[in-house]
């Protein structure tokens, strides 16, 4: 079985105007991982599910490592298989697990420490930590002064950035691009150029650590005044740009339709059976409905009676008759 290590990889992270795009490049092969994300998802995928997604991946790696040092050979099925799983998980951090380990995997299958692991989760817990604070208490909606609260918290911390640079950048990345891509795709200016392609000029990071990852999507949210809520309708965060005062995130819901769309349904529906004048209406039109099916009524009547209903419906909400009369009327 041939074995499978990724070399000379590097990660490469962005945030254009709606999404946060992580590449994962193999140098070596020409392959490329992408993924994107919503505003606010690369953090979210840090906090949320990491016990039952990321921590059964890091016990596999340290289990594999621990194993192959104590018998002093490799198990190459087991390891492609844990590479595998790398390649589909969803949160960004754990990639940079990858690139610590490929050039130890190069130069010896025998001797690499299981606790390089146990460290990586360590630095996964201090920023987590951080995020927590960073995501419920700086970047809350009840947070009045975001800058304000910054400083209160983290005025002994400065954030620095030494793996980020500035580039053109593509203005979307296609989600239906996600996978693994050979060749990898072409996003260097001068394709985009000759392709006349729609570019943006964006701060792009080459993180080799979680501290730099995490401190790069951190001072990008807090300079964007970024919120992050519970979508009432499936719990889970979502982030909240531009003022927008949604209650509802992106995600898909049902079949077809997100929590947003479903949300906003439902608070239509809720605002009008709220209304006494609109649920007497409802009410009247659902039973003369039901004529047309038992043939008490045809559909012309039904019709004509739609439209002296809607306009007695009406004059209800101006105030032009009571609602009492509205309701003797339909009853007639």
């Amino acid at each position: 079985m041939k074995q499978i290590i990724p070399s000379e990889c590097h990660l490469r992270v962005y945030v254009t105007a709606k999404q946060e795009v992580v590449e994962f490049f193999d140098n070596a092969i020409h392959m490329q991982y992408r993924h994107t994300f919503s505003y606010g998802e690369s953090m979210i995928q840090l906090l949320e599910n990491w016990q039952k997604d990321d921590e059964a991946i890091l016990q596999e790696t340290y289990e594999y490592l621990k194993e192959r040092e104590r018998v002093g050979e490799e198990n190459m099925g087991e390891w492609n298989e844990i590479l595998f799983r790398f390649q589909h998980v969803h949160n960004p951090f754990l990639y940079l697990l990858v690139m610590q380990l490929a050039p130890l995997l190069l130069k010896s299958f025998y001797n690499i420490d299981p606790s390089i692991v146990t460290d990586f989760r360590d630095e996964l817990d201090k920023v987590r930590a951080d995020a927590h604070t960073l995501l419920f208490d700086c970047l809350s909606p009840e947070t009045e002064d975001i800058y304000r609260r910054y400083w209160e918290i983290w005025k002994r911390t400065p954030m620095r950035l030494p793996s980020v640079r500035t580039e053109l950048l593509p203005a979307r990345t296609r989600a239906a691009f996600n996978g693994w891509i050979s060749p990898a795709e072409n996003t260097d200016p001068e394709y985009l150029y000759s392709t006349e392609q729609q570019m943006v000029m964006a701060e792009v990071c080459y993180p080799k650590s979680v501290q730099e990852l995490y401190v790069f999507l951190k001072s990008t949210y807090l300079r964007r005044a970024i919120r992050f809520k519970r979508c009432q309708l499936c719990g889970k965060l979502f982030a909240a740009t531009g003022g927008d005062r949604t209650e509802y995130c992106s995600r898909e819901y049902e079949k077809g339709k997100t929590c947003r769309d479903v949300g906003a349904a439902r608070v239509y529906q809720k605002k009008l059976l709220g209304n006494p004048i609109t649920r007497a209406y409802n009410r009247a039109y659902k039973t003369h409905n039901a004529r047309i099916r038992y043939g008490t009524m045809t559909r012309e009547e039904f019709n004509a009676w739609t439209a002296e209903a809607k306009k007695h419906r009406d004059a209800c909400q101006n105030g032009e008759i009571s609602l009492e009369a509205f309701e003797a009327w339909l009853k007639t």
